[in-house]
């Protein structure tokens, strides 16, 4: 017989020690964040899945679609970003939040303004770029010149926040956190925002979930 505990939270994973020493067993995190445990098998299957966990449904990559956000204390727990509308309505009522989520007004590059997350986990870095050296102006400086750049953030949230991360696409598997969460600015169109201040500045935007 096997008896096993596995505890998922925030990324520690606590796994009590097999009774049965002589039963093989693996343990895989997949990357749409699913713990899998396998037990070797007897016969000729190989391993077997014994156990699959997650902390919460929000952990599973892109759940909410590009440019949504994921809350797991909200219902429901996914939501377009600010200034985006679902793609498709229709799959978005029937609880289907993985399609991407369309701008409301298009962006005019030199005329756009950035809006403040608080308390999320960053997007996907699949298609960013970043410096060490950077400060939190000079990241928003950089984006606003770049009209591929879709939000900025600090590098590194220690010591009051530095260097500089910059997004070129959409934004994948934001979520909001509790924990250790982030701020993130986003470029808007002004019309969304109503002309709302810069990041940097004493009266700048924000929100948080």
């Amino acid at each position: 017989m096997v008896i096993m505990t596995l505890i998922i939270f925030y990324g520690r994973v606590l796994i009590t020690q097999l009774l049965n020493s002589s039963t093989l067993f693996r343990l895989a995190l997949t990357q749409d964040g699913f713990g899998l445990s396998y037990i070797g098998s007897d016969g000729n299957q190989g391993w077997v899945v014994y156990l699959i966990a997650t902390t919460d449904i929000c952990d599973k990559y892109g759940i909410n679609g590009p440019n949504g956000a994921c809350s797991i204390d909200k219902s429901p727990v996914c939501s377009c970003l600010k200034g985006f509308i679902p793609n498709f309505q229709q799959d978005w009522d029937l609880v289907d939040w993985s399609y991407s989520h369309v701008r409301k007004s298009q962006l005019n590059c030199s005329g756009d303004t950035f809006k403040k997350y608080s308390g999320v986990k960053l997007p996907s870095t699949e298609q960013s770029w970043y410096n060490t050296s950077m400060n939190l102006k000079e990241s928003e400086m950089m984006c606003m010149n770049n009209c591929s750049c879709t939000a900025f953030s600090n590098l590194d949230i220690r010591d009051g926040g530095r260097g500089c991360l910059l997004w070129f696409s959409d934004l994948i598997d934001i979520r909001y956190s509790n924990i250790n969460g982030q701020d993130i600015y986003l470029r808007m169109s002004p019309s969304e925002l109503g002309m709302e201040s810069s990041c940097c500045s004493s009266q700048s935007s924000s929100e948080s979930h």
